[in-house]
């Protein structure tokens, strides 16, 4: 590195700074003051490792980093250099480790954009993913950096959020699912929240509300003064019950996806809850029920436009809202119109499943018309689209519906699929 040092003065740098001409003068032992074509000032620090092998520490510019201080800097790392470091390597590892100290509140922005996103996720999906991120992870854990967070950070987050064992599960997905992306992105080697036993915390849990399936007194019963609850909501729900559908995929239905003299519906693949669309096969009594929902449409495209003013106002012609239907029988409960068990949504597709299920249909086309997913080699090899079976089981089950609400008889033999 040489013996001689502080070759040189501030008056020599900034005569050579006012000249411009690009330079590098060594100050001794491997101290070199460099000017660039651009006119940028800095101090390099020159040196050989262990290995033999030149390299080259940028320490700062000048004037910021004066001539005594990139001396002192400079003796530092020579130092370093007799232990056996290399002072280039560890910084370089060093301002690696900064741009990967992300905090869990760039994280989550990052997620946000990358991963919740339509039409990959459904929109009640990335509504209670960024919930859990809003109102729970940020105030907790948005400052620390990703690498700081541990398992009992997770542990704190779910204890002090106070919520039922249900949205406490989903708290917990959530941060699996943000610190999974935090892995890919490299940022840490492993999840803080694998091995997070939510029974372990919270006790085992509850138990899940049973499905209700309505009998079919209580159908009849229900379906007798149906219009009660608007003939708009009537018909949509005798469409809802009929297709095994779920509410937002009806709300969601547009006429360009319904053909009814071919007695089809497209729900495509951004309304469906698996991101997967599906085609529906409408039976004659169906197709009846939705032509008079299009005398009632007039130019929307939508099956069930939007009906409040201010919804319109704000979104333009756009559907009703996904709640819409189960706000009006739960009125009608309230006003005592409707005078049997209470229900929900996902009621009336255990109602299908129980009644398809007692008439005959086998289990297998009873889980296509409800559209869940086939399992094992059945699932990989019958692609059809179209179900002649569901189609059959469907129309047997719109007409015991119409059977119900007209108050004729029912004959219950069971269905024979071949």
């Amino acid at each position: 590195m040489g013996t001689q040092v502080n070759r040189l003065d501030d008056v020599q740098i900034r005569h050579w700074i006012n000249k411009g001409a690009p330079l590098a003068r060594s100050d001794g032992g491997g101290l070199t003051f460099t000017l660039s074509n651009s006119g940028t000032a800095s101090w390099v620090l020159r040196y050989r490792t262990g290995a033999g092998r030149r390299k080259e520490l940028t320490l700062g510019n000048y004037p910021d980093l004066s001539l005594a201080k990139a001396r002192q800097l400079a003796r530092a790392n020579r130092v370093e250099v007799d232990k056996g470091n290399d002072p280039a390597v560890e910084k370089k590892v060093e301002k690696m480790r900064s741009k990967m100290a992300w905090t869990v509140r760039a994280l989550i922005a990052d997620y946000k954009e990358k991963k919740l996103v339509s039409p990959h996720l459904a929109e009640g999906t990335i509504y209670y993913r960024k919930w859990d991120f809003e109102k729970v992870i940020l105030p907790k854990l948005g400052s620390l950096e990703v690498q700081q967070v541990t398992p009992a950070e997770i542990v704190h987050v779910l204890e002090s959020a106070k919520r039922s064992w249900t949205i406490s599960k989903r708290i917990l997905t959530s941060c699996k699912l943000l610190f999974a992306h935090a892995c890919g992105k490299r940022l840490i080697d492993s999840n803080p929240t694998a091995g997070i036993d939510l029974v372990a915390l919270m006790g085992q849990r509850p138990p899940v509300r049973k499905r209700v399936m309505l009998t079919e007194e209580e159908l009849r019963t229900l379906l007798a003064n149906i219009d009660d609850i608007g003939l708009e909501n009537a018909l949509a729900f005798r469409i809802l019950m009929a297709t095994c559908v779920r509410s937002v995929e009806l709300a969601k239905a547009r006429w360009e996806h319904i053909d009814l003299d071919r007695g089809t519906w497209w729900v495509p693949d951004e309304s469906v809850k698996t991101r997967n669309g599906f085609l529906v096969p409408l039976t004659p009594t169906v197709v009846g029920w939705f032509k008079d929902l299009l005398d009632l449409a007039g130019d929307s495209p939508w099956a069930l436009p939007a009906r409040v003013e201010r919804r319109r106002r704000r979104l333009g012609d756009i559907h009703v809202g996904e709640t819409t239907l189960w706000a009006a029988i739960a009125r009608a409960f309230e006003r005592g119109d409707i005078e049997i068990r209470k229900f929900t949504p996902h009621d009336t597709r255990s109602t299908a499943k129980g009644h398809m299920r007692n008439m005959g249909i086998s289990r297998e086309i009873s889980e296509i018309a409800l559209n869940h997913t086939l399992k094992g080699m059945e699932a990989i090899y019958d692609v059809r689209e179209e179900i002649p079976e569901r189609r059959i089981a469907l129309e047997r089950w719109a007409a015991f519906i119409a059977a119900c609400e007209s108050g004729k008889p029912w004959n219950v033999v069971p269905l024979k699929v071949a």
